[in-house]
């Protein structure tokens, strides 16, 4: 239909500098005057320069902020966005684990040989939680075994991690994959009261076991929360947003935290894998659909803001995917935004500026065409001439391209940091009782 718009034009304004000619040449005269003041006032540059000078104008002031927008149309998309979904580590936390409990189980291992084979087995992961477990036993002096043959390292997504070690199958991971093992359910009656007790405080429990031997350790590591994920969470609600949290850690340490951040316990989503929640934002996104009772209205687009590789198939599929940039390469190149230093109250930016883009591209179209509609019923009533009709043409283009233009960095921008979040806190029935208090999750840090 667009292609369409130029002949059209040319073909009626043809028309009018021909046809009347056979009427006299007063009255082709005066058609010929409105036919070529119809070829200039129609034509759309003001439409197709403003919008581009808009996107520019806001991807530069995105860019200013350290926030990278893979395109305008992405920018423009975050001002349609409705629900905002966020993953637990190292998003709405730091992902920067502490190991608080470290237990050998039956006597199987020493916790030297329980520390070996953890560093063994995390050394290849670039998951925050193999890095602390590394480092810890670092810290204790455990060195990786010189003598020891590791095959077949592989993840387990959403599990954990497994890998031959001189040809004992040796697991480390969370309470889904030993259960899926079978391996839970042959633990202690102690261990397992020790591995609930943590998780309902907060922390984030794993296993190791080696296969035909059992589960040989227990361990307990608690992340702390971002400063500015509880603001950006209530600002969020305060304007009206759906927020949730989906995260791969049980239900002990993903009720914490959405706790921590105001979260209500039905928008906390816990124990998924990378395909659970690429389903939850496939099922969000296609159940939300326009207002069709107004036509001007848009699809309540969905966002999803992550860190990690098990965070790339929900990012790909969610409307808008925002990246940490302190997170995995490749969820940064799933995601359509990056924050580049992880710092949540850039979202925010990146939303309202999204918004700014829409409504300014709406100023343009509307001003645009009030303005041509007017030049047309001024030709028509006799009261425009050819160089009245460019000069409101070019007119109109430099006005639209100004207002565009504005969206470019300034000392008016749009200002979200931290201390001057407006927060509208929300106190309904959403907070866990007995749920911790601080952001460490009341367990201690000691190993």
């Amino acid at each position: 239909e667009i292609g369409r718009y130029t002949p059209v034009v040319i073909l009626l304004a043809g028309i009018m500098c021909t046809v009347p000619w056979f009427w006299g040449p007063e009255i082709g005269r005066y058609w010929t005057l409105n036919g070529l003041i119809i070829i200039v006032i129609a034509c759309p540059c003001a439409l197709t320069i403003s919008t581009p000078v808009t996107y520019a104008a806001g991807l530069a002031a995105a860019a200013q902020r350290g926030i990278i927008v893979k395109g305008g149309s992405r920018l423009e998309a975050l001002g349609s966005v409705k629900k905002v979904v966020f993953d637990k580590t190292g998003t709405l936390t730091e992902g920067k684990f502490t190991l608080i409990h470290l237990d050998t189980v039956g006597g199987k291992r020493s916790r030297t040989e329980l520390l070996e084979l953890l560093a063994l087995m995390e050394a290849p992961s670039s998951h925050p939680l193999s890095a602390t477990l590394v480092d810890a036993a670092k810290r204790e002096g455990v060195g990786l075994p010189m003598n020891t043959t590791v095959s077949q390292h592989s993840i387990l997504k959403g599990e954990g991690v497994t890998a031959l070690v001189d040809d004992s199958r040796v697991y480390v991971g969370n309470e889904r994959l030993f259960k899926r093992l079978g391996m839970y359910d042959e633990l202690p009656a102690s261990c397992k009261e020790s591995a609930t007790k943590w998780n309902k405080a907060g922390g984030t429990v794993g296993f190791c076991g080696i296969e035909g031997v059992g589960v040989i350790g227990v361990f307990c590591m608690s992340d702390a929360i971002r400063k500015d994920a509880k603001q950006v969470v209530a600002a969020l609600l305060g304007e009206g947003f759906e927020v949730m949290m989906l995260t791969g850690d049980g239900d002990g340490a993903a009720n914490a935290v959405g706790w921590e951040v105001g979260l209500s316990p039905e928008n906390i989503h816990s124990q998924l894998l990378p395909e659970d929640k690429l389903h939850f934002i496939g099922s969000i996104k296609f159940g939300s659909v326009p207002n069709t009772c107004n036509p001007c209205s848009s699809k309540d687009l969905v966002l999803m803001c992550g860190d990690g590789v098990n965070d790339a198939p929900a990012l790909a599929v969610s409307d808008v995917g925002v990246a940490m940039g302190e997170g995995a390469a490749l969820a940064m190149e799933m995601s359509d935004v990056t924050l580049m230093d992880s710092n949540l109250t850039k979202l925010l930016f990146s939303i309202k500026m999204g918004g700014r883009v829409i409504r300014t591209i709406r100023e343009n179209i509307v001003f645009s065409l009030v303005a041509k509609i007017i030049v047309v019923a001024l030709t028509f009533l006799g009261k425009m001439t050819l160089l009245l009709a460019i000069a409101a043409d070019v007119g109109v283009m430099l006005a639209v391209t100004l207002n565009g233009m504005k969206l470019l960095p300034a000392g008016s921008a749009i200002d979200v940091s931290t201390d001057q979040i407006s927060i509208k806190m929300k106190t309904s029935g959403g907070r866990l009782s007995g749920a911790p208090m601080n952001g460490n999750n009341d367990l201690p840090d000691v190993v």
